[in-house]
């Protein structure tokens, strides 16, 4: 699962929450190493487990109004279902196309869930010798479908959650007071407060500080409001 840790690992300083994925991953890869029958019902556990996690991760951060309680007991809690509803939130385009496209996701974390239901050694032991034989072509396709279904839905919130960002951070400057609107109060904040360098104190104050510059700038006109009515 290589590509999904570099997935997360290259969005580290933005989304720091999501190396635990990564880590997950090199987990379900290390688990190649174990005991041929052993490691195919543990990998189907993990990779189960995985998206999950993912999917709840993903749902509860878009619509804050999801408890994760809820997705953790009845029909909610199935993987199949996860998926459905976390492609749903991610998807940018309501359409034919992309409806079935989440709808055939989903049938696929159905198979996976009743796979591990028959086959993983995690959440239900299984007596020895086991009814059903492992294979481990099988168990490698089942780790490279779940990191490829991983690696999209990770990707597609990450930009989702970028693109997300970059709207509230456009409005709130286009909210925002113009530096170059108050010349008067700027003036009279560089007389009060003069620097040494060619730097300003009413344009550091704005820069740096802005919620402070706009408390002094309110009350300045507050103030010249009082001095016009007299």
């Amino acid at each position: 699962m290589e590509s999904l840790e570099t997935l997360v690992k290259r969005h580290f300083k933005e989304f720091p929450d999501f190396q635990y994925y990564g880590a997950f991953a090199e987990f379900i890869s290390a688990i190649e190493s174990y005991h041929q029958d052993l490691h195919t019902g543990v990998s189907l556990d993990c990779c189960n487990s995985l998206l999950q996690s993912i999917c709840k991760t993903i749902i509860t951060q878009i619509d804050s109004r999801v408890e994760v309680k809820t997705l953790n007991k009845g029909a909610k809690s199935e993987t199949n279902n996860l998926i459905c509803e976390a492609a749903k939130l991610l998807q940018k385009n309501d359409d034919v196309y992309e409806r079935d496209f989440i709808s055939k996701l989903s049938q696929i974390g159905k198979h996976i869930n009743e796979l591990r239901n028959a086959r993983g050694d995690l959440s239900h032991g299984k007596h020895i010798p086991k009814e059903l034989l492992n294979d481990q072509d099988l168990s490698r396709l089942l780790r490279e479908i779940t990191e490829s279904l991983s690696r999209y839905l990770i990707s597609s919130f990450f930009s989702f959650a970028l693109e997300k960002k970059s709207k509230e951070d456009f409005e709130i400057k286009e909210n925002r007071i113009g530096y170059e609107d108050n010349p008067e109060f700027n003036d009279l904040l560089d007389e009060e407060y003069p620097l040494d360098n060619k730097l300003l104190y009413s344009q550091a104050l704005y820069e740096l500080y802005y919620e402070d510059y706009e408390i002094r700038l309110q009350t300045f006109l507050d103030e010249q409001a009082l001095l016009d009515e007299q």
